[in-house]
């Protein structure tokens, strides 16, 4: 067994040093197979085999496991549609063996923009089955041994248990991508010292968020024997969640987000209006709507605004106290409306963990479906990055209406990536495969169940479902 540090290793030597002597091997034929992904060699780069992320089964201290570790050597760990698909597929294997745990070894930049739209998908997919194995009982647990970012950030954070080696960040948004939507002011991203203290372990462990661990094998086989000897039954945990994240608010600067029927309101005279007719709010903020005389909740719309902690944390709360309350379960359908211009990318959101915030908002999704609630999702204007991924694509079915749009980044981050003149880019998110936003195109990787001319005819299929 390797003793070195677990950061400095490759991701297969990551997993042999953490599992017992000689216990580590391939999860099954299947899963050992190449992966490497069709979708790079446009923008010529090498696709790797197993696409950033290696799968194992081994042992830890003697309890059977499964594990996958990101690579990020290649392309900064960024998921592609491969790599997501690996981590969906580990997570349903472990649904039907039931090990004492699976332990994702995070170190990932998020969703690969070189193919933004099947890569979401996937990954959207993936954060699905990491909640369902919660819900029935499987311990999961992430650990940060690389800076872990974007939707990896949320997935580490869904897990029931998160820790971080010294010298790793975590947040959703990237110091450049904070100081791009508010300024140097609000963020420097030359500033070394100032990410560390935002993004950084250690002051991630300071505020409570995460575990800190060091980087030896000993502490982490340690911390892992720990975490999955304390593993909580599932609903218990987004409970303990709910109240942790609940107080975070509270002791913020700017507190839990007021009542405000009135905004609720006026939020509906956007494309999505028409999904609220015959429906009324079911809490003071209007985050949930009934469908009157029918057993149809329906979230509601960011639309024009980013979803932020307290917006997330409200949606959380409405869902909890309204469909988590012993009823007749399986007559029930929870609509997730998509709509949002993205999650918030601020400094604030960033102290306050928005990543834990997203990812418990998805688990409430999950303890819902868990109890026999149908979950569908809409989308009617934009479905925007992680907030789009923590919503609509979290349900079993997604509809959308024809003038829809889907965006993992913004043109002007996706033409820095890859080095693509915005002029070219501009054409190419109107009708590229991989980063095409129109909504039409996000449906050519089967994470769209039917596409419907309008909102009204999207709101006759909400209906339908009750």
């Amino acid at each position: 067994m390797n003793a070195g540090p677990l950061r400095s290793l490759a991701p297969r030597e990551r997993i042999a040093a953490i599992a017992d002597p000689r216990s580590a091997g391939p999860v099954d034929v299947s899963l050992a197979a190449a992966r490497p992904s069709p979708h790079l060699a446009r923008w010529g780069i090498e696709a790797q085999d197993d696409d950033g992320v290696v799968l194992a089964r081994a042992s830890i201290r003697g309890a059977p496991v499964l594990v996958a570790a990101q690579d990020d050597r290649f392309l900064r760990g960024s998921v592609g549609a491969n790599h997501g698909d690996a981590l969906r597929k580990l997570f349903d294997v472990a649904r039907a063996e039931r090990p004492r745990a699976v332990v994702v070894v995070a170190a990932s930049a998020g969703v690969r923009l070189h193919e933004a739209n099947p890569a979401e998908a996937s990954l959207a997919h993936a954060l699905v089955a990491l909640l369902d194995l919660r819900a029935v009982g499987v311990a999961v647990l992430a650990l940060c041994v690389g800076d872990t970012f974007g939707g990896a950030s949320v997935l580490a954070c869904a897990a029931e248990r998160i820790a971080m080696l010294p010298g790793t960040r975590l947040g959703l948004s990237g110091p450049a991508v904070i100081e791009t939507a508010r300024g140097r002011g609000e963020v420097d991203a030359s500033d070394a010292n100032a990410i560390t203290a935002l993004f950084g372990a250690h002051a991630r462990s300071a505020a409570g968020y995460v575990d800190l661990v060091d980087d030896t094998v000993d502490a982490v086989r340690g911390w892992i024997e720990a975490a999955t000897r304390s593993a909580a039954p599932f609903a218990s945990r987004v409970d303990a969640m709910q109240r942790e994240l609940d107080a975070r608010l509270v002791a913020s600067p700017e507190g839990p987000a007021p009542a405000d029927t009135t905004r609720a309101k006026s939020l509906l005279t956007t494309s999505a209006a028409p999904l609220y007719a015959g429906a009324d709010p079911v809490d003071d903020a209007g985050w949930l709507w009934r469908v009157r005389d029918r057993p149809i909740w329906i979230t509601r719309t960011i639309g024009a605004a980013t979803l932020g902690p307290r917006d997330a944390h409200g949606l959380s709360s409405a869902i909890l106290a309204h469909l988590c309350d012993g009823s007749a379960a399986s007559e029930r359908t929870l609509w997730v409306v998509g709509d949002s211009h993205g999650h918030e990318a601020s400094r604030g959101a960033e102290l306050l963990c928005i990543s834990q915030y997203l990812a418990h908002l998805a688990a409430v999704i999950a303890l819902v479906r868990s109890r026999g609630v149908r979950v569908r999702g809409a989308l009617t204007d934009v479905g925007h990055s992680a907030a789009f991924f923590a919503t609509a694509l979290q349900a079993d079915d997604l509809y959308a209406v024809d003038q829809a749009r889907v965006v993992a980044m913004e043109p002007a981050a996706i033409a820095r990536v890859l080095a693509i003149p915005a002029a070219q880019i501009a054409a190419l998110v109107e009708d590229d495969p991989m980063i095409g936003q129109p909504v039409r195109i996000f449906a050519r990787w089967g994470a769209v169940t039917e596409i419907l001319p309008e909102a009204s005819a999207l709101r006759g299929r909400m209906r339908a479902s009750g």
